[in-house]
């Protein structure tokens, strides 16, 4: 069987490409994980996680950056690289010598496949594992708190409770104000509503533990969730409690769908879903995989129309086109996901329009802008 062979001119646009390409992974990627990196350092400095651990969160999410960064950055090097072969004569040059569209193109298209098969593997698999280590991280960096500041007049969620206070002075630990409630829920009785009521108090954190809380001069309740009838009821001088970071009963994580990976999602999906609504979010994620996964097929047939056309005025343009064909991409993708949501009856063709439009988008640029050159 003969192969194919890659002439000298195929492997310069090849290259040409390639260089554009790496750019554009690494400009995206950073941003991406530098915005995940300043969430996660805020939220870490304050209350004292490790940055062993920040730095090994932020490692496990690159996968998952790159499943999303890989399409937009393939777009946006066919356009440059193409922008610049067409704007430098050189794209004339390859037509003058007897080369093709197809033959100009032709390593591009490959490039296009490999996209979507590195796509469609770290979205797929490496991205949901990652994800899960990374999530499995920030929970293990809350275990190791040393330091947490409650914010004045702010409703702060710590395991089963919720804190609030109109004064909170991070220094001296001085609490005023302080309202605290639970819910209580044993087995086989219904929800109750636990309240606790100060007028004055202190806090502090004890590390990998919780938060220590003393209050003077207050109330405690606790009443039926539904009927709010109350079912106890007394004052206090003082009071003393720690809560924890960590629901003493909570059961192992919940995972989110996309924490799993494609082959655990279909598992899950042929085994049955119990939940109710779970079974629709399980088949609108691997759905999503999929289109995310041949965006850089679509990308290409969108893209290479345009890139060949552009000179010197135009590049700007094309520059512009590339940005809009991307946000059109992605933003009409979520908003299929918001209608099957709100109607399943449109799962998965609201959420696949996007992929068929832009792929007849495409064909149509092909036969309007190369069908006569």
């Amino acid at each position: 069987m003969k192969m194919m062979r890659i002439t000298v001119a195929q492997r310069y646009v090849l290259g040409v490409f390639g260089g554009f390409f790496l750019l554009s992974v690494f400009i995206f990627s950073a941003l991406i994980v530098m915005v995940n990196f300043l969430q996660i350092l805020h939220e870490g400095v304050l209350q004292g996680f490790s940055f062993l651990l920040m730095s090994r969160t932020l490692l496990h999410l690159l996968p998952n950056v790159l499943a999303l960064v890989v399409p937009i950055a393939f777009l946006m090097a066919l356009l440059m690289s193409l922008g610049q072969l067409s704007r430098d004569g050189e794209i004339m040059a390859l037509r003058a010598a007897g080369f093709s569209f197809g033959r100009i193109l032709s390593p591009l298209i490959w490039a296009a496949a490999a996209a979507a098969l590195l796509t469609a593997a770290l979205g797929g698999w490496a991205g949901p594992r990652g994800l899960k280590r990374s999530n499995d991280y920030v929970e293990a960096m809350a275990s190791r708190i040393t330091h947490i500041e409650l914010r004045p007049r702010t409703f702060r969620r710590i395991a089963d409770w919720t804190f609030y206070a109109d004064e909170a002075d991070p220094v001296t630990g001085r609490l005023a104000g302080v309202k605290l409630t639970r819910r209580v829920q044993r087995a086989g009785s219904e929800p109750q509503l636990m309240r606790i009521s100060a007028a004055q108090g202190r806090y502090g954190v004890a590390p990998a533990l919780g938060i220590k809380i003393e209050l003077d001069d207050g109330t405690l309740s606790q009443s039926a969730f539904s009927a709010r009838t109350r079912l106890m009821h007394g004052g206090f001088s003082s009071y003393r409690t720690l809560i924890p970071f960590f629901s003493g009963d909570a059961e192992a994580r919940q995972l989110r769908p996309r924490e799993l990976t494609t082959p655990a999602l279909l598992g899950r999906l042929s085994a049955g879903v119990a939940e109710a609504g779970l079974d629709l979010r399980y088949r609108m994620e691997i759905v999503s995989r999929i289109s995310v996964a041949l965006a850089p097929l679509v990308f290409f047939l969108l893209g290479a129309p345009l890139g060949l056309v552009l000179d010197s005025k135009a590049r700007s343009s094309g520059f512009a086109a590339s940005l809009l064909v991307i946000f059109l991409y992605y933003g009409l993708t979520v908003g299929g996901m918001v209608l099957s949501r709100k109607d399943p009856s449109l799962f998965p063709w609201a959420m696949m329009a996007p992929t068929a439009a832009g792929a007849l988008a495409g064909a149509w640029l092909w036969r309007r802008k190369l069908s006569f050159r």
